[in-house]
């Protein structure tokens, strides 16, 4: 019974942890699209330099390793990262904005980035889930979090086996 009740406990916890995902990944896909526009800025900028010295930005970036100056040398660098920085920020954010709902979450686990997703926690407040996407969400935590507490607490899949409609213990001998 205790058992029981404590994986009813987990499951509902992560139901409501999982469900969060849709509202969280909205935001981070906000705070990727700030910051793709502010590096948007930076790499319009350089290319447009670039183009006025009748370089590509690749040409442009390799002006900048050119032997003489540290300091040129390391804002190349900089640069170099910004523009990077920039290409795959772009590429996740469309990812992020073509991918189906219930493809959202691969695609978030695959292209996370670690400096935008802690500015998003950090602001991020939990909603209550009003769509499909998170209701399915809900679910899948619920039957995870349900899922792991017997297997952790209970007898193994014997447990598992009762929650999903078998029986906990083989039948009883019954004598004549």
């Amino acid at each position: 019974m205790v058992n029981r009740l404590f994986a009813l406990a987990v499951g509902a916890a992560c139901a409501i942890a999982l469900a969060q995902f849709p509202e969280f990944a909205q935001q981070y896909s906000q705070r990727l699209g700030g910051r793709l526009d502010e590096l948007r800025g930076f790499a319009e900028r350089f290319d447009a330099d670039a183009a006025r010295a009748g370089l590509t930005r690749e040409q442009g970036l390799a002006e900048f390793a050119k032997p003489g100056s540290t300091f040129l040398r390391d804002r190349g660098d900089d640069a170099a990262f910004m523009i990077h920085r920039f290409e795959a920020f772009q590429a996740t954010k469309t990812a992020l904005d073509t991918a189906a709902p219930m493809e959202r979450l691969a695609v978030f686990v695959r292209t996370y980035d670690r400096e935008v997703g802690r500015a998003a926690f950090a602001d991020f407040r939990p909603a209550v889930p009003a769509t499909i996407e998170g209701a399915v969400h809900a679910g899948a935590g619920f039957v995870i979090g349900v899922a792991l507490a017997s297997l952790i607490f209970g007898a193994g899949r014997r447990r598992v086996g009762a929650w999903l409609g078998g029986r906990s213990h083989p039948p009883a001998a019954t004598g004549a």
